[in-house]
């Protein structure tokens, strides 16, 4: 069976069901809040909700609370049905922070896909510079689209540990295992085992992911540790099987993830890769504008000023008051292709 069958179960699709809230619509229509969460350690012990909001905290509040730090991250996913092995993914990520918000990601799995960022951070109107590629590919520099676009990418590296838990969360029970020290930092041990009586999945509102609704949680083990002082993850070991149904068929996910936190305090030394690995990046084309334009009022625009602001959406061609006429576009933005995501075959 393709790889897509994992892509399938692991991630939502962003096509709209008919009669859903645009609240449960995951921020496609109301953009979602950026305001940092605030961990409460004690009760993260205790609480698995509270928990998981520590381990849902974008990557980029990391960096606010730590500083200039290293993470590691290894995942698995085994998908079998009837102990026949359907899929096999494993991939391995690489976040190292730098000063004021700059960074090199790796990403690599075991299907020979992956992708690599570097993000300069600089001053003025332009925000720094990224370099962008696929694994195996030359690089492509350009400034950032926003000024939030290198965080989402930052954020987007960091990905597998709050999906991991979000699948595997209905089935978790926690025991507090004390203070342990981590990476030089004091941190609080939460131990994750199975629940007694696991709680009843969450209603979801897509049409693909409605097959967690009745998911089961086979097998659970891991652990956790917490920053005490900042209520961010120090460390995060979680394994579990996932038993789900899908057209009919009965199929079993092993799914693991492994985070660790180092170098706290030490930033990377960032530098442009050298220029002839870097080839000229082609103007980004008007799909940006064109959807900001189509969804005003319906979706939050994308494009945004150097202060954050939404620009007002403009289409291609703006008609005129006369028969036959029409007033030129305003000349686009000189700024350059979306950001290299991984390649496909």
């Amino acid at each position: 069976m393709r790889r897509a069958t994992v892509i399938a179960v692991l991630l939502t699709c962003c096509g709209r069901s008919r009669g859903v809230p645009d609240k449960d619509l995951g921020g496609l229509v109301i953009a979602p809040s950026t305001a940092p969460a605030k961990i409460d350690v004690d009760r993260a012990a205790k609480d698995p909700d509270e928990l998981g909001a520590a381990l849902a905290m974008p990557h980029h509040q990391l960096d606010a609370a730590l500083g200039p730090h290293t993470v590691a991250i290894a995942m698995a996913t085994h998908v079998s049905e009837a102990g026949k092995p359907v899929t096999d993914l494993d991939d391995k990520t690489a976040l190292e922070v730098g000063d004021k918000g700059g960074f090199h990601a790796t990403y690599t799995n075991s299907a020979d896909y992956g992708r690599e960022v570097i993000f300069i951070p600089g001053t003025g109107a332009g925000g720094g510079q990224l370099y962008l590629r696929p694994r195996y590919q030359r690089w492509h520099g350009r400034a950032p689209e926003t000024p939030n676009e290198p965080e989402q990418i930052e954020d987007s590296f960091y990905d597998p540990v709050a999906a991991t838990w979000d699948l595997l969360a209905p089935g978790v029970e926690l025991s507090d295992r004390g203070t342990v020290q981590v990476a030089g930092r004091t941190g609080r041990k939460i131990e994750i085992k199975p629940a007694p009586e696991p709680k009843k999945p969450a209603a979801e509102p897509l049409v693909q992911r409605k097959w967690r609704e009745t998911r089961t949680i086979e097998a659970l083990t891991g652990e956790v540790v917490l920053d005490v002082d900042k209520g961010v993850p120090l460390s995060v070991k979680l394994s579990g099987t996932v038993g789900f149904m899908r057209d009919g068929r009965r199929f079993a996910m092993k799914v693991a993830v492994q985070s660790d936190v180092t170098a706290i305090g030490k930033a990377v030394a960032l530098a442009a890769p050298a220029s002839e690995e870097v080839v000229a990046t082609p103007e980004r084309l008007r799909e940006v504008d064109d959807r900001d334009f189509l969804l005003q009022g319906i979706a939050p625009p994308l494009r945004k000023n150097a202060d954050g602001t939404p620009v007002t959406p403009q289409p291609n061609r703006l008609a005129g008051s006369g028969a036959g006429s029409a007033a030129p576009a305003p000349t686009p933005p000189a700024t350059k292709s979306k950001p290299a995501g991984k390649e496909s075959k």
